[in-house]
Order: C-alpha cells, then sequence, then structure tokens
C-alpha cells in the first residue's frame, strides 16, 4: 500500500469524527483550498490531490481513490451536507464517513451516487438516540446535528441569555452597596460586556464570603465597656461552651484537645459565615418559578439565608418537599407564588442586598418579588391549596417587616379560612407526604397565629391546637427535617437541631395563646390578669423550660434560634409579672407584701437571665443578621435599663458610677443592635426611631457617640427615605415591648408613639 506526505489516513477521520458544530462544517468549503476551514479542524486534514490517499476507516477497511476523486468525492459530502441540511441534521456525523468505508469502484462506477447520497446516508443512521444503530454497531460516540428548527431555537437562547445578563446586571447595581456599584459602573465604562461583569460580581460575591470567613473575630466586641458587668457574672449562660469559646478564643492559654476542639466547631462561629449544606437547593433553578430575576445563583443565596437565619423560627412549608417540587418542577408543594412570597420575605437576611429596606422602591427587589407573589394570589381560583396558605403567611409576615402588619394580616386570615375548608387541624389519618406536609403547616400557622396575636395585643384567631401532636423531635427526626450548615473553609457538616427547635417553639407559642386568651378582647374592655393565673401561667413556662432537649439547655445552646427561644422565655416571664406590679401602681388591684416581692424578684432575675443571652449572642453572632423577634428583645430590653437610667438622671446628687455605666452599656448595645436591625427591616427602623424618642437629651446624647441615631442637620437632606419620621405612613399595629398586659393597647402601639414620645412604661 503506497504511502504519501497527504495521504488520507486516520487522522483525517479522527478529524471528521471530532465535529461537533454542525453549522460550522456546512461551511466547509467546496474545492481544495485551505484557506476557510471549519473552526474546529486544522487545516492540514483538508483533503488535498495527490497520487493515492489510503483511508483506515472505522470498519478496519482500506480504501483507495484517485486524486481527482479524492477531491470530487470530498466536494460532494459537503455539497449534499449544505443542500439538504434540515434533513440531514436529523441524522449522525458518522453517517457521512461510512461513505468512505465502500470500496472505490463501488462509489463512482454508481452513477446516480448524486441521486442516491442522501438515501444512502439516511439508511446507514436510523436517527436513533442516544445512540444510532450504526454509531452502537462500530463502538463510536453517535452526535447528532441539528434541525432548523432547533438551530432558532438555540441561537434565540443565546440571544435571550445574552440579554438576561443585561437585566442581571441591572438588577445587581441596583441592589449592591455604593461603593461595589461604582465599581461596577468604572467596568462597564472601560468596554466590559454584561456577561463579564456579571460573572465578576458573583464571583467578587464568593470571594467575599471566603474572605469575610478569614478575616472574622475571636469573638465581636461591645461598642461600650468592653467586659460583661459584674451584676450578671452569677448567670447560668456565662457557663454555657459558646461563652467557653469566646474566652478560649481571646484569653485561654490552655492548649489541652478538648480546648482546641472547641475553638474549631461550630461554637467558636458566628452563623453569618455559615452556608446551608443542601444538594436540593444547589441543583434547583429557582428562576423558573418567578418572573422577577433570571440569576439562579442570586436566587440561591437569598434562599440559603432565609432557610439558615428566618425559618427556623418560621416554619411555614417542610422545606425538603418544597425543594424537591422546585427542583423537579411539580407543583404540590410549590408554586410561582409560594416562591415569589418566600423571596420576598427572604430578602431581608440577604446583607449583599443594601436597599432592602427600602420596599416602597419599584425597582427593589423585596418590592418586586412582593408585588409579583400579590399578583399570583389575585389570580388563585379560590381552591384551597397548601401552597396558597403558606404563601399567605409568607406575604403577612414580609408586610409586618415593612412595618405594614395591620393590612398584610388579611393574608393570613385568609390562609386560615382555607385551612379549615382543608381540616388541617384535624388528626391526619395516614402517612403520606400530603397529609404530612399538612399536619407541618398546621403547627406553622398554629404558631403564627400565637406570635401575631401576643406581640400584637390582639384576641387570639386560633382557639385550638392542632389536633396532632408533634412527635418526639429525637425518635423522629425525619418528621421535622433538618438543616445542615458549613462554615467555610471546615467542610465539616453542622446540624442546627431544627427538629428540637421547632418543637419547643411550638409549644411555647401555645402558652403565649393562652395568654392572649386571657388578656386580649374584641370588645372594649380591658381583661386583666388574677394573680392566680399568673401563677398558672409560670408553672406552664417552667415545666416547659425544664423539659427543654439536651440541646436546647443552657449549656448547649449556639445558634441564634436557641438563644432567642430562651430570650422569649425570660420576656414573657418578665411581661406576665410586670403587669401585676404595674396593677398594683394603678390602684386596680392590691398585691400582698409577699406576692409584690415574688413579682419583683421573678422580673429582676429574668431581666438578668435576658441580658446575659443577648450580650453573649452579640459576642458571638453580632446583630447583623435580621429576625423580627430580635428586634423585639432588643427593645424590651432597652426599656427595660431605660427606666433606672433615668431615675439616676433625675437625681442631681448622683455622681457617674459603675452601677450607671454599666446601665449605659446595655442600653448602647441595645440601641446598637436595633441600627443594625434597621438596615434590614423598616419595621426595625420605625422601633429604632420609637425608641430614640424615648431618650433624655444627655443620655440621647451619649448613645450617639457609639450608634448612628443622630438627627440629620439641617443643611442636609433631612427627609431621608429611609427615616421613618420623614418618609413612609406608619401602619404598624405592634405594641412597643415592654408594655403592660393590663394597658389598653392603643396607647403603645408604634404607630402611635411615633407622636408621643415620653409616654412611661409599666
Amino acid at each position: 500500500m503506497a504511502t504519501h506526505a497527504n495521504q488520507l489516513t486516520r487522522q483525517h477521520v479522527d478529524a471528521l469524527l471530532a465535529i461537533e458544530d454542525l453549522d460550522a462544517a456546512a461551511d466547509w468549503p467546496r474545492h481544495n483550498s485551505a484557506e476557510v476551514v471549519p473552526r474546529n479542524l486544522d487545516a492540514k486534514f483538508l483533503f488535498e490531490p495527490s497520487s493515492y490517499h489510503y483511508a483506515e476507516v472505522p470498519t478496519g477497511r482500506s480504501l483507495a481513490v484517485e486524486p481527482a476523486e479524492t477531491t470530487q468525492l470530498t466536494s460532494l459530502l459537503w455539497k449534499e451536507w449544505n443542500k439538504d441540511l434540515l434533513e440531514l441534521h436529523h441524522h449522525c456525523v458518522h453517517s457521512y464517513l461510512l461513505l468512505l468505508a465502500e470500496p472505490a469502484e463501488n462509489q463512482w462506477k454508481d452513477k446516480s451516487l448524486h441521486g442516491s447520497a442522501l438515501v444512502r446516508l439516511v439508511e446507514f443512521c436510523d436517527g436513533l438516540k442516544p445512540k444510532c444503530t450504526a454509531c452502537v454497531a462500530r463502538d463510536t460516540e453517535c452526535r447528532h446535528g441539528e434541525t432548523e428548527s432547533r438551530q432558532f431555537k438555540r441561537r434565540y437562547q443565546q440571544l435571550k441569555e445574552k440579554r438576561t445578563a443585561q437585566e442581571e446586571l441591572f438588577d445587581m447595581v441596583q441592589n449592591l452597596p455604593e461603593k461595589d456599584a461604582a465599581d461596577v459602573f468604572r467596568r462597564i465604562r472601560a468596554g466590559a460586556n454584561a456577561e463579564a461583569v456579571v460573572k465578576h460580581i458573583q464571583e467578587g460575591s464568593l470571594v467575599m464570603e471566603h474572605s469575610n470567613v478569614t478575616q472574622v473575630l475571636s469573638r465581636f466586641h461591645f461598642p461600650f465597656m468592653d467586659k460583661i458587668p459584674t451584676g450578671l457574672r452569677e448567670s447560668t449562660y456565662f457557663q454555657s461552651l459558646v461563652y467557653e469559646a469566646i474566652e478560649a478564643a481571646e484569653y485561654d492559654t490552655n492548649t489541652s484537645q478538648a480546648r482546641l476542639t472547641l475553638q474549631k466547631s461550630n461554637y467558636a462561629r458566628p452563623l453569618l459565615t455559615a452556608r446551608m449544606f443542601d444538594s436540593l437547593l444547589e441543583d434547583a433553578q429557582p428562576s423558573n418559578w418567578t418572573s422577577v430575576s433570571s440569576n439562579d445563583r442570586l436566587l440561591q443565596n437569598v434562599l440559603d439565608s432565609y432557610f439558615i437565619h428566618q425559618y427556623p423560627r418560621q416554619f411555614f412549608f417542610f422545606k425538603d418537599y418544597f425543594l424537591e417540587d422546585m427542583l423537579t418542577r411539580r407543583t404540590e408543594f410549590c408554586s410561582p407564588l409560594l416562591v415569589n412570597a418566600l423571596l420576598a420575605k427572604a430578602c431581608a437576611s440577604y446583607r449583599l442586598f443594601a436597599n432592602r429596606i427600602k420596599f416602597w422602591n419599584p425597582d427593589s427587589l423585596p418590592y418586586r418579588f412582593l408585588a409579583e407573589a400579590k399578583r399570583l394570589w389575585e389570580l388563585e381560583d379560590g381552591e384551597p391549596k397548601l401552597t396558597t396558605i403558606q404563601a399567605g403567611c409568607l406575604i403577612n409576615a414580609t408586610m409586618n417587616d415593612f412595618g405594614h402588619d395591620r393590612p398584610g394580616f388579611s393574608y393570613t386570615l385568609e390562609a386560615l379560612s382555607m385551612a379549615h375548608k382543608m381540616s388541617l387541624f384535624a388528626i391526619r389519618s395516614d402517612g403520606s407526604r400530603l397529609e404530612h406536609a399538612k399536619s407541618f403547616t398546621a403547627w406553622g400557622l398554629s404558631s403564627w397565629l400565637s406570635l401575631q396575636s401576643y406581640y400584637y395585643f390582639n384576641p387570639p384567631c386560633l382557639l385550638d391546637i392542632p389536633a396532632g401532636p408533634l412527635p418526639d423531635a429525637g425518635d423522629e427526626s425525619e418528621w421535622y427535617g433538618n438543616i445542615v450548615l458549613r462554615f467555610p473553609p471546615d467542610e465539616y457538616p453542622y446540624s442546627n437541631d431544627f427538629g428540637h427547635g421547632m418543637k419547643a417553639l411550638s409549644e411555647l407559642r401555645l402558652i403565649q395563646n393562652e395568654i392572649g386568651m386571657m388578656c386580649f378582647s374584641r370588645s372594649k374592655e380591658l381583661k386583666k390578669m388574677p394573680w392566680i393565673a399568673a401563677l398558672h401561667i409560670q408553672a406552664k413556662l417552667e415545666t416547659w423550660y425544664r423539659e427543654l432537649p439536651s440541646q436546647l439547655q443552657p449549656r448547649w445552646i449556639v445558634y441564634p434560634s436557641h438563644m432567642l427561644l430562651h430570650c422569649e422565655y425570660y420576656a414573657v416571664l418578665i411581661t406576665l409579672f410586670r403587669s401585676q406590679i404595674s396593677s398594683e401602681d394603678d390602684g386596680t388591684q392590691s398585691l400582698t407584701q409577699s406576692q409584690h416581692n415574688t413579682a419583683r424578684h421573678i422580673v429582676t432575675q429574668a431581666s438578668v437571665q435576658l441580658e446575659s443571652i443577648l450580650r453573649i449572642y452579640y459576642l458571638r453572632h453580632s446583630f447583623e443578621c435580621y429576625d423580627s423577634t430580635l428586634t423585639i428583645f432588643l427593645a424590651h430590653l432597652a426599656n427595660l435599663t431605660l427606666e433606672p437610667l433615668q431615675q439616676l438622671e433625675q437625681n442631681p446628687a448622683s455622681e457617674r458610677s459603675e452601677t450607671s455605666d454599666s446601665l449605659l452599656s446595655t442600653l448602647i448595645l441595645c440601641f446598637n443592635g436595633l441600627y443594625e436591625q434597621s438596615k434590614s427591616a423598616y419595621i426595625a427602623s420605625i422601633m429604632l426611631a420609637v425608641m430614640k424618642k424615648r431618650l433624655s437629651a444627655d443620655i440621647r446624647n451619649a448613645v450617639g457617640r457609639y450608634v448612628a441615631i443622630e438627627e440629620p442637620d439641617n443643611d442636609t437632606d433631612s427627609t431621608d427615605e429611609t427615616n421613618p419620621e420623614y418618609s413612609q405612613p406608619i401602619l404598624t399595629e405592634l405594641v412597643l415591648p415592654g408594655a403592660s398586659l393590663r394597658d389598653d393597647p392603643k396607647m403603645w402601639r408604634l404607630k402611635h408613639l411615633m407622636g408621643d414620645h415620653r409616654r412611661s412604661l409599666g
């Protein structure tokens, strides 16, 4: 067999086998020039005339063709390819190579080759997917081309993706902090295209997240007096592992294995550095469920922040069912309405959204997600659905964050009506996924209604608890699901003990609901809780506290949701017994001296524990991540601290002492927390504004040296749109934390206190 420099070898065949872009192959020249070649073929593989060309084809046979015939064969191949592109693209590229596998004399003696070429090609490729029969027989990869309609679809998708990148860039610039947005603007002016800038922002966000991990301090530092007040040192919470980890990282020289392990565990990490480890969310495409944004990476991060920071205390749906249906595009446990409502709520906990507080701005993502959720809500056909009930609660929760809780509560009332129609609170008949989801949602809705009643001083809407009791979170943990966290760069997974937290919080909400039934009436007449009823509630609370699982005992708590659970317990005790004391001050009921002393002692001890927990919370996690009840507890502690501070201030003979410094330190910490929370939710801005009005000039100046609470100067823009005193109407019905259960709630609602700020609590 002769060989020549330009012979047609297996390299030529391999080159053809390597053709993946059939559109490029269709542009192959019909002559022996090397000026234009397919993009993924080297020019050296062109067929060029020579004396004889030999090729080993996949079947193992060799063929010999005349030089002119080689050119003619090549030309024919591409000519027919171009001529009938639509039909040929139904078949794989290997079909054309089979022409070369026939003996040359058979190919060229057949005068009807030109007319039968397509027939022969089609015969060789039967079009089966994923491999045609010919390719299966030869054990080669089958590469199908595109029909004309598929070409149009692919090119349309490319244009759509290009347009989407520009839209994503627009959304990102709107929501980035000013400094980052300015950097993006400079890149655009320098000539960067939209896709490159979007990729830069996305990768930059990852870099920032990872850099935050390495830059995290061993602890956060108090803004004033960076030490624990002496009066708190005996608190049981300063014997906790999380506080030991805080101290060990900064002061402890003990290098024992136990200490080193503690310093590397989740007890030594702030939650703001955590990411949820869930393959369902990683693979999901939330953009399939919303028209607001097509940036799946962004939407995944927003949902990630919700599940980490908000879901443990607002569990309206079963996470795994929701994510499974989002991934598979089923609609039993996921719907566009639910996804948009969830994304609207989740924006508050995604700290990279600089304008997440500006819910009134039509260009902000919270506004757009909520508007889309409301639009979809209006399109519902009225048929009760589980996802609609869940979405109604989320819309209400989002509007609470915006300070629009009164109109928002109408969505929860509609959700409650649907729940009754679906018998959501009845005993479940079987263990199917749907029945499980109904039971889970029933408890989520029940807890939400109890919260709405207790903190807004409204009579409860739900008098009966769900018929099915909550299962044991240890024995039936799968009923609750779980959230697994990782703290990069550490890849070790940590459970957040979601099941234990949900069960404990749901049971605490039942006690709060009972308080609501005793104290809040639909009539104008105020209901008074007698002393014996207060002791009854106290006994229930103490039983609840004693029966907490080990993961939620003071020694072992670590995550914000754990700490807030304990804050809620002590805050309820404080409100319960301060209300008894205030009734005595009003002369409406007389307590015995023993009862009075008991109430004072309970309030004092609970206040110490509440402050201790919030201080440890700040040292470990800071107050940067949003939680609606954290705002309430900070304001509650601030009001408890403000009273003795004002008493010291009113005594001209009193000198600055350790007590006054300690009180001021606590007040500054609370205002710092309210300020941080106000970056995430407008309701926190309202709470901060109300609390600011309660300060005297001297205390306000002292706090203002450490927290940005001062009024804008007259020379500057005094109508800042984020300042609730100058911008949006105050619609919230939320009651100032610390108000007595015996008082008329109207006088303590935030919307009234914005104009009447010096009324004293208790």
